[in-house]
């Protein structure tokens, strides 16, 4: 019977070993999958700040005075002298 449990206690360090290996990789694969979400989340931080500052720029270049000096200088338009209303 001593063959036996010698066989037994073998399969059990077997077993034990092969759990081991098991758990340090899928530590090692949570530790890869953690950095990658941490990769994806400073990506979306970095997108959220970019369209934060665009719409502000927007913002900017719509104000009035932004699109007065524009229509002045580029497009060479002024305001009319006399201004007329027109009724119905």
């Amino acid at each position: 019977m001593s063959g036996g449990r010698f066989l037994v206690w073998l399969l059990m360090l077997f077993l034990a070993m092969a759990s081991g290996i098991q758990v340090a990789l899928s530590a090692h694969d949570a530790r890869i999958l953690h950095a990658a979400l941490e990769a994806a989340q400073r990506s979306q931080d970095e997108a959220v700040a970019m369209q934060s500052r665009l719409l502000i720029e927007r913002a900017a270049l719509a104000a009035y005075q932004n699109v007065e000096q524009t229509a002045q200088g580029t497009l060479n338009m002024q305001f009319p002298q006399a201004v007329t209303r027109v009724q119905q």
